[in-house]
Formats: C-alpha cells, sequence, structure tokens
C-alpha cells in the first residue's frame, strides 16, 4: 500500500507531463471552418484593397509575392504597389547566419481566407526549414486604414542558433516621386536633437536598416549573411514606430507595435526594380521560445498627405485606441 502510495504522485506528474507536450505540439495558428482562396479583395471607405496568397495571379502579379496586391484610393488613378508584386510582403525568416532559402516564405504555400467582409485571413504552416507558422489578420476600416494583427509560432528554435529571430516585410512602391521614408528621430544615437528625418539609401543594402533610439541589440550577421538589407544599419535612429512615405499627393504610413520585441525599419532604393523603391520593415524576437506565439500590430493608412505632424497625430490616436 505505502509503494502504490508513493507511486501515484509520480504517476500524476508523468500524465500531466505528457498531456503538456502533446498541447504544446498540437497548437496551430491555422483558421478552421473557412474556404481557401487565391486572391480577395475588400472595399471600405476610400480603399479597395486586393489581397493574395503567394500563387502567380494573371495578368500581372507574380508567384511568390504575398499580402496587399494592390491597394487603391478613391482620390488616386492607379494603385501604389508595383503590379508584380505587393505590400505587406513576406519576405525573410533569419537567425544570422546565411540563408539556404533567402525567400523563404514566398516558396512555400500559404492559404487565403475571408474571415468578413472587410476581413481577410493569411496563413503559412510551419516553413520547412525555419519551421515558423504564421497567420496575418488583415481588416479594411473605414475610411482609409487597413489594421493588421500578425502572429507566429516557432516550432524549432534550434534554426535560430544565435538568440534571435528576425522575420522581414517589404512593400514594393511603383515609382514614386518622392523615394525617401520619413519618421521622428535623431541623426545618430545618443543625440538629444529630435526632429523629421527624411531617410535615403544610395543603392541597395546601403545604410538601409534604422533602428530605435532603445534599440541596444547587437544582433548577430555571418559575414555572408545573404538578406542585406537587414544587416547594414544607417546612422539615423527613430523615436516611435512608425514611419511614412509620399506618393504623388498620397501618404502610405505604417504604424507598427511590436510589444516587447524589436521593429527596425528599412528600405531599398530599387527594391521592386529600377524606379521601384522599397518601404521595409523587421520585427526581431530575442531569446525565442518553442511553440510559444509572438505577435505585434501594425495600421497601414492611405490617404492625402495633410502633413508629416498629421502622420504623429494619427499614430498618437491609434496608440492610444489598442
Amino acid at each position: 500500500m505505502r509503494q502504490t502510495r508513493t507511486l501515484l504522485p509520480r504517476l500524476l506528474i508523468i500524465i500531466v507531463f505528457l498531456w503538456a507536450c502533446s498541447h504544446n505540439k498540437s497548437k496551430t495558428l491555422k483558421p478552421q471552418g473557412y474556404e481557401s482562396e487565391n486572391v480577395l479583395t475588400v472595399e471600405s471607405g476610400d480603399l479597395k484593397a486586393v489581397f493574395v496568397d503567394n500563387s502567380e495571379i494573371a495578368p500581372d502579379h507574380r508567384a511568390g509575392y504575398n499580402g496587399i496586391a494592390q491597394l487603391y484610393h478613391a482620390q488616386q488613378d492607379s494603385g501604389i504597389f508595383v503590379p508584380a508584386y505587393a505590400g505587406f510582403n513576406l519576405e525573410h525568416i533569419f537567425g544570422g547566419d546565411t540563408l539556404a532559402q533567402l525567400f523563404e516564405p514566398r516558396l512555400h504555400g500559404m492559404q487565403l481566407y475571408r474571415k468578413s467582409e472587410h476581413e481577410v485571413l493569411l496563413y503559412q504552416a510551419p516553413t520547412p526549414i525555419s519551421s515558423v507558422e504564421s497567420l496575418t489578420s488583415f481588416k479594411v476600416v473605414n475610411p482609409h486604414y487597413i489594421d493588421v494583427n500578425f502572429e507566429c509560432i516557432l516550432h524549432n528554435t534550434a534554426f535560430f542558433s544565435h538568440h534571435y529571430a528576425g522575420l522581414f516585410w517589404a512593400s514594393y512602391i511603383a515609382n514614386p516621386p518622392d523615394k525617401r521614408i520619413y519618421f521622428q528621430g535623431s541623426s545618430e544615437k545618443g543625440s538629444d536633437s529630435i526632429t523629421w528625418i527624411a531617410a535615403w539609401s544610395g543603392k541597395h543594402g546601403d545604410s538601409s536598416t534604422h533602428k530605435s533610439v532603445n534599440d541596444n541589440h547587437d544582433f548577430y550577421f555571418a559575414d555572408n549573411f545573404n538578406a542585406r538589407l537587414a544587416s547594414h544599419f544607417s546612422t539615423y535612429r527613430y523615436t516611435e514606430p512608425y514611419f511614412f512615405g509620399r506618393y504623388k499627393g498620397m501618404v502610405l504610413a505604417f504604424l507598427l507595435d511590436g510589444g516587447r520585441e524589436v521593429i527596425r525599419f528599412s528600405q531599398s532604393p530599387d527594391g521592386g526594380g529600377k524606379l521601384n523603391p522599397a518601404w521595409d520593415f523587421q520585427y526581431l524576437i530575442p531569446s525565442p521560445e518553442p511553440r510559444k506565439i509572438y505577435s505585434f500590430k501594425a495600421r497601414i493608412i492611405y490617404k492625402p498627405f495633410v502633413s508629416d505632424n498629421d502622420i504623429a497625430e494619427e499614430y498618437r490616436r491609434w496608440k492610444g485606441n489598442k
């Protein structure tokens, strides 16, 4: 009888441990109860957004590019993104070593679902190399917003052997007259002078990434690291996680909330081909834990340009309402 009493607590611990392991392994972000589609169009207020998985969509959209294939505004006679590519395109997953598949998220299937009249979901099962599973929720909000919630699970943190995980999004802009991105910040770390910065990268991978004033991370990058935009830094430091670019008489702004994780801005003068810049950002997770759900929120604004300070006020309202 005494031996039975001794074994019972041990058996209970084993059962709970096995249940927990099974529960963690079965955790998934995959939406249930929806039919997948390759392309979906959502209209609300002044915006019409065309969402895609990463399959080819005739006549122009190339395979691999995902997210927002095109974005239109009632007061602009053309879409803002390069037709062959996309905006808010999940491009790279990295941990500092050179990438065997530079564009891993592009090369493996995604599923697109309509959640409601104004909401779509973009899902990717665990990728074969980095084992990252992701779900992006897009909601088009009257009059000129797209609200985004991104979630991911790192199913195999051994891939991220340098103690961080990086994800990279690109937006390819169709020949804007002004190819710079704008944000508030300082010209170098430690400077007390905060101003509006018009950031420009002279060539692909040259001073291409901008950190925040609080970003003291020295994440590892191998000498032959091949996602160049992520590992080459400017002297600029932003103060708040939002930036914007000008497109004719419009503004395209990205407001970002990475929570406890790290947000960095990136740019290329010709990432979308000659005359077509890329306005990008990164989400970096220090000391990632396996099978934990990580997430960030974003708001995309596309509307007629008013002023730099108008975008600053948009960010303050958005941050206060979350």
